[in-house]
């Protein structure tokens, strides 16, 4: 990180200048991080649909199977 009164290079986890012994700005919080989606769903969505779409089918098939 640049001081903002020198101009000096500083490790990011300093809080004033080594230089000038200005006080630093906060370094900003890392950004969270997202839910992963597929094809716009979230992951939770598309393991419900694939349940229900095994529940399904295990239900017409024992039904017309006679089990």
């Amino acid at each position: 990180m640049d001081c903002t009164n020198c101009g000096t290079w500083n490790p990011d986890d300093k809080e004033v200048c080594w230089r000038c012994q200005t006080v630093l700005p906060p370094k900003p919080a890392p950004p969270k991080p997202k839910a992963q989606t597929f094809g716009g769903l979230p992951l939770w969505a598309w393991i419900g649909m694939i349940v229900l779409f095994v529940g399904m089918n295990f239900v017409s098939c024992s039904t017309f199977l006679g089990g």
